[in-house]
């Protein structure tokens, strides 16, 4: 058996593909014996057998053992397991490889170990752990470095909180080897560090748990690590062989990063003393990097680039790179902590303004430093503009050291943004100097100043446009006039440097409600020439793209007016040459032209239709680029000038996707296009579409079963009942049914119980609408049917998501006609329970996951109409209460299994004490909603101020009352409501960031809309105890927990 897997491994490592190949296929034959990796091992440990053959063996079992050592695996592979006693023989071998002189067979070893520890120990496996301990105690510095391999393996991937007492153990040894520097390589040292990271990151998934147990062990932990971490910080960069420190420091940052995110709380004390060494690492590392990665020219490549990138044992380079995105990372958390915000800003002046402090200016220009475009960077832009789309793009995918800094950045506007302006400005000075200085010297490197400049001012672009907009005293909150003159418009004109040129036009299109009419109509000008100049550098044709969809925006319609249509035929140039991933920023530019001016739109109907369509057909499966179609579809739909001549073009399209194909992804995506159209389109439909396109959507639905045809139909048919109900009403097929009959009988086999909840999950809106726009062509008992078929599907659904789905079609019946709904549905019954009962069930344990800011309203609504019954058919139903605690699960992270043991318990409350509940969790959500906006302490706080306890240490200091600074002054808020019942009495606007449904008539002509809740809600809460309402006094008020009554005489002592 050796013989054949020596010669199998051999071949296996041939450069001739056919023996390669041949040798592979053997391998895969020979692992279904069970005496292979036996073989396999012994092959592994023989001496004369080449070190390839052996390294080749080693890799080669770690793969068997994925697949055949335990059906556990992920990976497992019908087949035979090897017995115990092979495996024991397995392990011991490979445990002796650890040993072994070769470091690559060491490691391959260690991965192999990790991986059997995964499925045998404690059980089959006990002395494992003790073992390798044992290995990181008296071992050589090989064998330690194998062990602590083993464990960066196994930590991470396998230990839990289960495993306290193990890493009780390793914590010392860990401790121990991170501060031997001279008895262990610094590569051991960094995986020390790793597993004591790994180990911070379980202690942080038991803190909420386990409070106590983590508040006792945590301090001391961190008291010991720190100090030598923060050592570890203050050495300068070495990259001397072994004395190497980069990935030392690295995997250091990493551990903190985890600490702060874990137990913030334990990790407070240290922020100071961390902030201000990694500042000076910063400030040292900013020079050699500079030079190693930005400046291709530079005398000082060479030496930066050996400084800052170092070759790690095993043959893998290690650049600064990982260290400076741990610090960013470390940086945005640090922020965002109130001990360490003195550090950030500071109050000036007799009004106490709120100002940067020194250091915060003087990292915003370290920031600008890092920011650079890398030569790297630009040789990957050079071979792949997609590339570079991407990494302009806000959510790109990939993660370098500018997006590091760019979500820094985000984090400091989110916690100071005012105060961050100015920064922005001080640093700029203070750069633009250099740039200018090296233009004047002719260092081509200066329009890589520039550029970082404007690109990390433009970041927070739109926070500066909005605090200018709210700036009552007029002062600019960013000098633009004098950046136009020093970086700008040096930019603009530098057609040698054709990224920097593409900067300036983005740029000034970020800042575009701020500019000069000048300066906004000659950027215009030059958008319009680049994005039909075929003979530009790509890269500023593409900043132009980004620039029009800005200007088009946020500029007038008289300054874009005279050069829309040189947007539109330029874009329409482009987009038949972009790519599939960058095809985006020009449909996203064209949609936002569209909207200038309605007349010049329609006057090129035919080359936007041409593009939209033709970009869908040809991309029908791509889910950003099909949105972005519909968009643009939807808007000409609604352009009374071009729609006639749209739906000519698009609807033999459409029909021939949802006909003609197969795909049911493009079916559906065909379908969305036609959900699109409709919705834009005015009401009624024009002729041609109920006649023509109606019929074939409903023979398509009514033969798929395809859930992403049945979910786009259900959408698209909404828009049709919303746009056309009377003529699909009046519509008729060969059989006499109408085309409502053929809606409401699609809605049904989506109801069907053994239907899949996937594909109906928007049938309850597809119901809904049927019930707000056709009410008058249904006859009673077409509507009770529809009701019931609805109630059936209702009372088996078995997710949450489905069942929320379903709720607002009966709030919309309840808020019109609470009496015969509440008759309908006590007529109705579903293995033993009345209609009612179903539907309130179902309604109370779901109210709080209803999607859609409007059915909330009408959900909360509907319920003040129903308590208002006073109906004892409503009040004689008993329903889930509050969570009884459970002593069993107390103080433990509860798994699923210990659910079903001692499953939660739950009092039983009437149905009109649960709708108290609900419409008080509904105002304590909108107002925890608005606090997270606007203050962050949320609604506990505000009922703190009046003894209610807040269960909780929180996450440290953030509850902490700061003289020196005050988040809710920077942002306008602070002391503008004192008491809860300000915000219910129309105070803040809860409403604002919900306007979900605002593009649907409907829900625009319904009054309910434009209520405001928390007014309705105080009222009607107010009027509940005061008149003791359904016996409020003693049957509800009773069973209110503390919480709910400190909020409810909150809002009933207000007025």
């Amino acid at each position: 058996m050796e013989n054949k897997v020596f010669e199998a491994l051999q071949g296996s490592l041939s450069p001739e593909t056919n023996t390669r190949m041949r040798s592979e296929l053997n391998l895969k034959q020979l692992e279904l014996d069970t005496m292979f990796s036996l073989a396999v091992s012994n092959v592994a440990l023989t001496q004369e057998v080449g070190l390839p053959v052996r390294q080749a063996a080693v890799v080669q079992l770690r793969g068997y053992i994925s697949r055949h050592w335990s059906i556990a695996s992920t990976k497992y592979e019908p087949g035979p397991i090897p017995s115990q006693e092979i495996k024991s023989q397995v392990r011991e071998k490979m445990f002796a490889l650890l040993s072994s002189c070769d470091g690559k067979l060491r490691a391959a070893a260690a991965a192999v170990v990790a991986e059997m520890a995964r499925y045998d120990w404690p059980d089959e496996w006990p002395q494992l752990f003790l073992q390798l301990v044992e290995l990181l105690r008296t071992g050589t510095r090989d064998q330690t470095h194998s062990a602590m391999y083993v464990f960066s393996e196994w930590v991470n991937a396998d230990m839990s909180d289960q495993h306290m007492e193990q890493i009780g153990t390793l914590l010392p040894e860990l401790k121990r080897i991170f501060i031997s520097s001279d008895n262990y390589s610094v590569s051991t040292r960094a995986l020390a560090v790793r597993v004591f990271s790994d180990c911070i990151e379980i202690i942080s998934t038991i803190a909420a748990a386990e409070n106590d147990f983590v508040n006792t062990h945590a301090p001391p932990i961190l008291k010991e690590w720190f100090e030598p971490i923060v050592a570890v910080f203050q050495q300068p960069i070495c990259n001397e062989g072994a004395n190497s420190n980069i990935s030392l420091k690295t995997e250091c940052i990493k551990a903190i990063v985890r600490a702060a995110q874990g137990i913030p709380k334990h990790v407070t004390p240290y922020y100071g003393t961390i902030l201000e060494t990694l500042w000076m690492q910063l400030r040292d590392i900013q020079e050699p990097f500079q030079h190693a990665f930005v400046y291709e020219n530079s005398a000082h490549s060479e030496s930066a680039t050996n400084l800052l990138v170092s070759c790690e044992d095993d043959g893998e380079a290690c650049s600064i790179d990982g260290y400076l995105l741990g610090i960013f990372e470390w940086l945005s958390k640090a922020a965002e902590t109130r001990s360490v915000r003195k550090f950030f800003v500071t109050k000036s002046g007799e009004a106490n303004k709120i100002v940067p402090t020194a250091f915060f200016c003087q990292l915003i220009s370290s920031l600008m430093c890092y920011a650079q475009i890398t030569t790297e960077m630009l040789d990957d832009w050079a071979d792949d503009m997609d590339l570079f789309v991407a990494d302009e793009d806000e959510e790109g995918y990939r993660f370098n050291v500018r997006v590091s800094v760019q979500e820094l950045l985000q984090t400091l506007d989110m916690t100071f943004p005012a105060a961050l302006a100015l920064a922005l400005a001080s640093a700029a000075q203070e750069r633009t100097a250099i740039a200018k200085q090296w233009r004047l010297e002719g260092n081509s490197n200066w329009w890589l100043v520039s550029e970082a400049i404007l690109w990390t001012i433009g970041i927070n672009s739109e926070s500066i446009v909005q605090q200018q907009e709210n700036n009552k005293d007029d002062i600019p909150v960013i000098e633009l006039g004098s950046l136009f003159e020093t970086d700008v418009w040096p930019l603009a004109q530098s057609a040698q440097f054709p990224f920097g040129q593409g900067r300036a036009f983005i740029f000034a299109s970020g800042f575009a409600k701020m500019l000069p009419s000048s300066i906004a109509t000659a950027f215009v000008d030059a958008c319009a020439k680049a994005v039909a100049d075929v003979h530009l550098h790509p890269a500023v044709r593409l900043s132009a793209v980004r620039a029009i969809g800005n200007f088009s925006r946020h500029l007038s319609a008289e300054t874009v007016k005279p050069q829309q249509g040189t947007f539109i035929t330029g874009l329409a140039s482009i987009i038949p040459h972009l790519t599939e991933d960058s095809a985006h920023i020009a449909l996203d530019a064209l949609h936002a032209t569209l909207r200038v001016d309605q007349n010049i739109t329609a006057s090129l109907e035919p080359v936007i239709s041409e593009i939209a369509i033709g970009v869908w057909h040809k991309y029908p499966g791509d889910v950003i680029l099909t949105s972005i179609v519909i968009d643009i579809v939807e808007d000409m739909a609604g352009n009374p000038q071009a729609c006639e001549a749209l739906a000519q073009r698009a609807l033999p399209v459409i029909g021939s996707a949802m006909t003609q194909n197969t795909d049911g992804s493009v079916i559906a995506s065909g379908i969305d296009l036609l959900a699109g159209l409709i919705k834009g389109s005015l009401s009624p439909l024009p002729q041609g579409y109920t006649e023509s396109v109606f019929p074939a959507l409903m023979q398509v639905l009514s033969s798929s079963l395809d859930s992403e045809v049945l979910q786009s139909g259900q959408a698209c048919l909404k828009y049709f009942i919303q746009k056309d109900a009377q003529h699909i009403a009046q519509w008729h097929d060969a059989t006499g049914a109408s085309g409502l009959e053929l809606v409401i009988r699609f809605i049904a086999v989506l109801m069907n119980p053994e239907g899949s909840e996937s594909a109906a999950l928007f049938v309850g809106d597809l119901a809904t609408k049927v019930v707000m726009k056709c009410s008058s062509f249904l006859s009673g008992d077409a509507l009770a049917e529809l009701v019931r078929v609805v109630t059936s599907r209702l009372a088996t659904a078995r997710t949450s998501s489905f069942t929320s789905s379903l709720l607002p079609f009966y709030a919309h019946l309840v808020a019109r006609h609470p009496a015969e709904v509440v008759d309908l549905l006590d007529g109705m019954h579903f293995d033993g329970r009345s209609g009612l009962q179903v539907v309130l069930d179902a309604w109370f344990r779901n109210f709080l996951d209803i999607q859609g800011y409007y059915s909330r309203k009408v959900s909360a609504v509907a319920l003040t109409r129903l308590f208002a019954l006073a109906d004892p058919r409503v009040s004689s139903i008993s329903v889930q209460g509050d969570l009884i605690p459970n002593s069993a699960n107390k103080g433990k992270i509860v798994t699923r299994s210990m659910s079903r043991t001692t499953p939660d318990q739950f009092t039983q409350v009437p149905a009109t004490t649960k709708i108290i509940k609900l419409l008080l969790a509904e105002v304590e959500m909108d107002i925890e909603s608005m606090f997270a906006r606007h203050d962050g302490a949320g609604l506990s706080s505000v009922l703190d101020q009046d003894g209610l306890d807040r269960d909780g240490d929180g996450d440290g200091d953030d509850w902490e009352d700061d003289d020196e600074y005050d988040l809710q002054d920077e942002m306008g808020f602070g002391g503008k409501y004192d008491f809860l019942s300000d915000l219910i009495d129309g105070g803040v606007d809860l409403d604002a960031e919900n306007v979900d449904d605002d593009d649907d008539e409907d829900v625009l002509a319904d009054p309910i809309y434009s209520q405001d809740l928390n007014e309705v809600l105080g009222t009607f809460l107010r009027h509940v105890v005061h008149s003791s309402e359904a016996g409020f006094n003693t049957n509800i008020e009773p069973t209110l927990t503390a919480k709910e009554t400190m909020l409810l005489g909150k809002l009933t002592n207000h007025s």
